[in-house]
């Protein structure tokens, strides 16, 4: 009696098919059961609309994280409160959140068109 194997990807750790990414994702990781995590930016409501926040979200279970752009420091109560934009440390602190849930979410994506 043989066993045929099936994986989500080839040996190789490469889909067969990659594709294109969906609109948006500026990142993706492979998680070890075949979904993706992958990053986005939100953007806030000003005309044109700028990104706010580094969003990374599983596409096989619910788990996701949004990393903000501004870097608060100081008090209001004795008027040192500051706030600077920083995109590169959320994206970096999304980089390190999709990187570390990639390597243990065991959930498989979900099939196309459900």
């Amino acid at each position: 009696m043989s066993r045929d194997l099936v994986y989500p990807f080839p040996p190789s750790g490469r889909p067969d098919e990659p594709g294109a990414w969906p609109e948006g994702v500026i990142a993706r990781y492979l998680t070890v059961g075949g979904a993706t995590v992958d990053l986005t930016y939100r953007l806030n409501a000003l005309n044109p609309p700028e990104p706010f926040v580094t969003l990374a979200a599983c596409g096989g279970c619910p788990a996701s994280q949004e990393f903000g752009h501004w870097i608060a420091s100081g008090s209001h109560f004795d008027g040192t409160f500051t706030e600077e934009h920083d995109p590169g440390a959320g994206d970096e602190k999304a980089r390190t959140w999709a990187q570390s849930h990639a390597e243990t979410c065991r959930a498989m994506p979900r099939p196309e068109g459900s």
